[in-house]
């Protein structure tokens, strides 16, 4: 990083001795498209490592269980909270990302792209948000909340795809690329979620209402699907479209790693101006008189 500093001059000898300079660090931007792929590398190493664990451990079949019945009982829902809440936070770093970079070519302030691109920012923290909820809140232990948790990460990971790649088709400025050739494959993911999505809720339902119906007088886990259950290959589908919906982000995601690269970072560490801190010892010393 190249570190820049500027002295804005020394304070007078009644103040606290304070180092006024001003830095800025750079040298962040060929790192940001690679956030993409960590964020990849979290939830789908995370999951692999959970689905490892649990079969091993007796706690799922091995064949296409839901995402969040790898890591639903200890020791292996330990391991899916951390990898879901360190992919939260770097799904909110690309997230506000792409937002800056909206914003910084937005040159002709289309009202249009500003309020869409608002849009997507929040309901990317809601999905976001959603994720975390998902990791922290097992389904065996806070039903409720773990599906309002997955619901805010699915729908808003959907929202925000199609919000996304309505900019694209939208915008007539330069985005540092062309922003046009990845539109149209965004929408297609964006619908192929949505399809995803509303399979997934339909056959679930189905799936679970003839799992209780056949084991209403045991005790036996839903978890624990085995091809003699009524209802498997509903639940096959069911399970199969959530691994798809999963998949489908994280590659629209990992469409930002071009613009990604292209952002130069820039943080700036600013201490009070001389100025600042004669102001702030008077009124410091008013205080005092007032008490």
């Amino acid at each position: 990083a190249v570190v820049s500093t500027q002295s804005t001059g020394a304070p007078p000898p009644h103040l606290p001795v304070q180092c006024s300079k001003t830095k800025t660090l750079r040298g962040f931007g060929s790192l940001l498209g690679y956030l993409p792929f960590l964020l990849t590398l979290l939830i789908g190493g995370g999951v692999v490592i959970c689905y490892c664990m649990a079969v091993a451990y007796g706690h799922v079949e091995a064949a296409f269980p839901y995402i969040s019945d790898t890591g639903t009982f200890p020791p292996e829902s330990c391991v899916f909270t951390l990898f879901l809440n360190c992919a939260a936070v770097v799904a909110l770093a690309i997230f506000t990302l792409k937002y800056l970079h909206v914003v910084q070519y937005n040159r002709q302030c289309s009202p249009a792209v500003t309020r869409i691109n608002t849009a997507a920012l929040i309901t990317g923290y809601i999905s976001a948000f959603g994720i975390m909820v998902v990791g922290a809140f097992q389904e065996t232990n806070v039903l409720e909340v773990h599906v309002a948790g997955a619901m805010m990460a699915f729908i808003g990971g959907t929202v925000y795809m199609f919000l996304i790649a309505s900019i694209g088709f939208r915008q007539d400025v330069n985005f540092g690329v062309d922003e046009r050739q990845y539109a149209k494959a965004r929408l297609a993911m964006a619908f192929l979620s949505a399809i995803s999505f509303i399979i997934m809720i339909v056959a679930t339902k189905e799936a679970f209402e003839m799992w209780y119906e056949e084991h209403i007088d045991d005790d036996r886990k839903p978890q624990l699907w085995n091809k003699n259950d009524k209802g498997y290959n509903v639940h096959l589908v069911a399970t199969a479209f959530e691994w798809v919906m999963a998949l489908d982000l994280l590659a629209f995601l990992m469409t930002f790693s071009q613009e990604l690269h292209i952002i130069q970072l820039q943080v700036v560490l600013s201490r009070l101006s001389t100025y600042s801190g004669q102001q702030h010892h008077k009124r410091s010393l008013l205080r005092q008189m007032i008490l």
